[in-house]
């Protein structure tokens, strides 16, 4: 059957002229400069620049999917032509780079500041869109929830005021709440952001207290929410002084624990807030013996406090629900924009190994950001 292709929603979008997608590249190169990002890996000795229409083709073809040769059958830039500035010009760091040129440029707009849910600042939201995959690599793995018969990856997105501040590629039979912290703090753009949502995916057992240390507002959207609270509200005082009130706590909180295992903390807090390890690499080692482990005791302590603290406010007010429901909606929003770029390629993402993979999706993001330009 011939799907019937969607409408526009309002006839107001009826109006507009239909633009070709090297035009939007064309109009934010020309606005952004973020073609210069894209420098020579040989950078000192080289005085060579890619041709714009080069870069153009190269962002289309792993970008949206479609592939060198398509491209080179389809336009005038040769197959030789992409692999040649792959090899030069096209890597992760200088994607990233020339994406956030692009989200800076968009956050500097006058019009930026009233995307704001709040007064305290950029509320982000945090989710993982499944993307299947092309090639097999390591990172690409089977699904049939969500690919079917094929394989895929998880392309785990920060989005601050609908823009694309950081995206990275993981497994997916890799749990989305390891890569919290990781993908917050690595965040190179300039967007300030103060206060992210996620899902029931982006909570586990520490990161309420990794993001708290952080100076971030972890502000998750709960489900069941009746049955986390009478789970895992905490309190400080005994049961005793809590028989008259509505809401009532289920633990008791081990201070003598957090203050014995503090100097461990900090240590862990001073490796990720150096870059010397990654959150997913300190969960794994805290986990692998949890049962003797007091510091990951300590850290769960730490964390059902915040979470506590979280969950009342949660139930107190009405607009911070809300605010954290329209950002998972934004989050979603720019998930069915990356679809449509994916859409010529039936939404399969490129790459023969993990590196191209998220060169692919690197490219996707400055695409992306490019069309909210």
């Amino acid at each position: 059957y011939k799907k019937i292709a969607d409408s526009p929603n309002n006839p107001y979008y009826e109006k507009f002229r239909n633009v070709n997608i090297a035009e939007v590249i064309d109009y934010t190169a020309a606005k952004t400069n973020f073609y210069d990002n894209l420098s020579h890996i040989l950078n000192k000795g080289s005085k060579t620049k890619p041709k714009p229409e080069f870069i153009k083709a190269y962002l289309v073809s792993q970008g949206e999917g479609i592939g060198h040769k398509k491209i080179a059958e389809s336009s005038d830039v040769s197959y030789q032509n992409l692999t040649d500035i792959e090899g030069k010009f096209m890597r992760v760091d200088s994607l990233i780079e020339a994406g956030d040129v692009i989200i800076d440029a968009i956050a500097k707009l006058p019009i930026f500041k009233y995307y704001n849910l709040s007064d305290y600042g950029i509320l982000a939201s945090l989710d993982g869109q499944k993307i299947e995959t092309k090639y097999q690599t390591i990172k690409a793995r089977y699904s049939t929830k969500y690919f079917g018969y094929g394989r895929g990856v998880v392309s785990y997105s920060l989005i601050a005021n609908h823009l694309p501040a950081s995206t990275k590629i993981i497994g997916a039979n890799e749990h989305e709440s390891h890569y919290v912290l990781d993908i917050v703090y690595n965040n190179t753009s300039d967007l300030n952001i103060t206060a992210i949502s996620g899902d029931m995916h982006s909570i586990n057992r520490v990161n309420f207290a990794f993001m708290n240390l952080f100076n971030y507002d972890f502000m998750p959207r709960f489900t069941k929410f009746y049955d986390k609270t009478n789970d895992h509200l905490v309190a400080f005082k005994s049961f005793k002084s809590y028989q008259n009130d509505l809401i009532k706590p289920a633990h008791f909180i081990n201070k003598e624990l957090i203050i014995n295992e503090w100097d461990n903390i900090r240590r862990i807090m001073v490796s990720l807030a150096g870059k010397e390890a990654s959150q997913s690499c300190i969960i794994r080692k805290l986990s692998s013996y949890s049962k003797k482990n007091n510091t990951l005791k300590a850290l769960i302590e730490y964390d059902k406090i915040i979470m506590s603290i979280y969950m009342l406010k949660y139930i107190d007010d009405i607009e911070l629900r809300r605010n954290v429901h329209r950002a998972l909606n934004r989050g979603e929003a720019f998930h069915q924009l990356r679809s449509a770029l994916l859409q010529v390629s039936g939404k399969k993402i490129l790459g023969r190994t993990d590196n191209c993979l998220e060169i692919s999706n690197q490219c996707n993001r400055v695409l992306a950001g490019g069309l909210i330009f």
